[in-house]
């Protein structure tokens, strides 16, 4: 692999500049953020940073996408771990606010991102999300076919759940007396019975 002016890249490097950049960003955010801080903290020079990124902003980027590589690492390993459909949904929600609660700077991170850029982000970032999107449309497809799951519109139930789990992670960032990972459990389990009874449940309708 190579470093952006075609020298041979040090994982190791590209490694500890991504670390202390989704740190730094966290603590201090894009706008206060200077490289030169990224590049002390990481224990190389700027310019070596500059070897890697090519500004600031490419660098925020690269961050934000360790970041959904890392949450999606720990979610795919949860739901691996379980048979089921649903199983796979509550270990993916269990997993999901387990990694924001147990890395506070990644969550801080995902709402810079929103904050500042308002979803305006590299395409890399689109294609990620989608490809999340379909494995979890997979997953509800498989269920409805078992019949585990009544029939859904699978990718607007795969976004609801998404705005379940950001929302739960955000929420706790103002609800400190609140157990993130426990509301999570709960609604999941609202989220997968449901809050009217059986007698007087309608069909979703896709939006």
């Amino acid at each position: 692999m190579a470093a952006r002016n075609g020298c041979s890249e040090d994982p190791g490097k590209r490694q500890a500049i991504l670390e202390q950049a989704i740190r730094t960003f966290a603590e201090l955010g894009f706008r206060r953020t200077d490289v030169q801080v990224i590049a002390d903290r990481a224990g190389v020079g700027k310019g070596t940073v500059y070897r890697y990124f090519r500004n600031k902003e490419e660098l925020f980027w690269a961050a934000t996408y360790e970041v959904s590589l890392r949450m999606e690492r720990c979610v795919y390993e949860a739901m691996d771990s379980v048979e089921g459909a649903c199983a796979k949904l509550r270990a993916a929600a269990a997993a999901h606010a387990r990694f924001f609660h147990e890395h506070p700077e990644c969550l801080e991170l995902t709402a810079q991102d929103r904050a500042e850029f308002h979803g305006s982000g590299p395409e890399s970032h689109r294609e990620h999300h989608e490809k999340m999107i379909r494995k979890m449309n997979e997953i509800l497809e498989q269920g409805i076919d078992s019949g585990e799951i009544r029939p859904l519109d699978p990718r607007c139930t795969t976004i609801g759940l998404g705005s379940l789990l950001y929302g739960a992670a955000i929420l706790g960032c103002y609800l400190e007396s609140v157990d993130v990972p426990k509301m999570t459990e709960y609604a999941i389990d609202v989220f997968l019975h449901g809050i009217r009874s059986e007698s007087r449940s309608a069909p979703c309708k896709p939006f």
